[in-house]
């Protein structure tokens, strides 16, 4: 079983979240949330959304940056699965 962590829309226009040329920080909290090796992001709507990277400060363990710097596609899932030496077990 893999565990998904959701975060709520983190867009907001009165903030300029996501403006471009912006750096954006969020604080995620939840189960497995060490060891990060994947990471995959959603985009819902018309608005293009290109990220260029994303770093993922896990608990305990040493950032990982994952390096998009292309348009995410509209409606499905889409990111990088580094984790060629995690292991995965299941309860």
């Amino acid at each position: 079983m893999v565990n998904q962590v959701y975060a709520p829309r983190i867009d907001d226009p009165y903030s300029r979240t996501f403006e471009q040329c912006s750096t954006d920080t969020f604080e995620i909290y939840g189960p497995c949330t060490y060891q990060i090796c994947y990471l995959y992001l959603y985009r819902n709507g018309y608005d293009g959304w290109k990220p260029e990277k994303v770093t993922v400060y896990g608990y305990y363990t040493r950032a990982v940056t994952f390096y998009y710097n292309t348009f995410i596609p509209n409606g499905i899932w889409y990111g990088f699965n580094l984790c060629n030496d995690a292991s995965v077990s299941e309860a």
